[in-house]
């Protein structure tokens, strides 16, 4: 839980904590390895709700959600629709040479994609990666410093993508409101020193979600980082968030349209948990929708704090 926010649950973890993504899953590693704990008033979970084909859905009411933690369903005590919580962004660009192919285009789609979101109550900071993490701006509603830190990034050499996802989500966690990182890569870590699971945990810690524009400098499965993607997708989907695979240039533009409207269509919903037990544990939650065939994202679990 964020200290500062007393109702807020810490973001879920995933019963199947992988090793570091490739073609093939790996065994989970010990669980005292990612296992965290909190204390929990209430429980907290942002949750999108979209058609089959990735249209948000807007207008459902709070009768139209069941949670359940453990599989067990709990009444909801907080219910948003279209939430007001300030959002905190952090844009991380990989300035590696392997994506310079598409760094002009992508800082375009930027640009426009903060002038979209940003309201004023809002906030986002600029992060490249190459060789290492390069804070450019520091949180701020102002587009046009935010502009003239992307005109800063430059290709350069090496690739530290875990590094900077921990210390982003380490900044990140020191913020109020909806927590989102988004990923403009294609995956690829070759100079960091964290890990995945490192830089997982911190995201997870930092109750961050986590979007991906998986970048294809090369059109076609040459172009492909297959264990890359998959480091990707799985930081996605373990934190509720969603991947792109842009076809075209123009398809840039579209991951951040959609990822825009998404942000701004999030629902709120919060619960009281079961009561405490003897031992952590992680508690499992599912957010289902009734009547129609939609598809929810959310954050999946949480650790309890043991009952003294």
């Amino acid at each position: 839980m964020n200290r500062a926010h007393p109702i807020r649950a810490l973001p879920w973890l995933s019963l199947l904590l992988v090793a570091l993504p490739a073609v093939a899953q790996q065994p989970p590693p010990p669980e005292d390895s990612y296992r965290y704990r909190v204390q929990v008033g209430l429980v907290i979970v942002a949750a999108s709700v979209t058609t089959p084909d990735g249209r948000p859905v807007t207008d459902l009411n709070q009768e139209a959600f069941q949670v359940y933690e453990d599989g067990l369903l709990r009444p909801l005590k907080v219910f948003e629709r279209k939430t007001g919580q300030p959002l905190q962004l952090v844009l991380m660009v990989d300035a590696s040479l392997s994506t310079a192919s598409e760094l002009e285009r992508e800082k375009l789609a930027i640009t426009r994609f903060i002038q979209r979101v940003l309201r004023p109550q809002d906030a986002a900071a600029l992060y490249e990666f190459s060789g290492g993490a390069r804070a450019r701006v520091d949180f701020s509603n102002d587009a046009k410093k935010l502009d003239a830190g992307l005109a800063l990034i430059k290709p350069r050499a090496g690739t530290a993508l875990y590094d900077t996802v921990v210390e982003a989500a380490a900044k990140l966690k020191e913020r109020e409101g909806r927590r989102v990182l988004v990923l403009v890569t294609d995956g690829t870590d070759t100079t960091s020193e964290k890990t995945y699971q490192d830089a997982l945990r911190a995201a997870q810690e930092a109750e961050a979600t986590i979007f991906a524009l998986i970048i294809r400098p090369i059109p076609g499965e040459s172009g492909r980082s297959v264990r890359g993607e998959h480091v990707l997708i799985n930081f996605a989907e373990m934190t509720g968030g969603r991947t792109f695979f842009p076809a075209r240039a123009a398809d840039i533009d579209r991951f951040f349209d959609e990822l825009s409207e998404l942000l701004r269509t999030q629902y709120l919903l919060g619960y009281e948990p079961a009561p405490p037990e003897w031992r952590a544990r992680l508690r499992v939650i599912e957010v289902r929708v009734q009547g129609a065939d939609f598809v929810v994202r959310h954050r999946k679990g949480y650790y309890a704090e043991a009952r003294p």
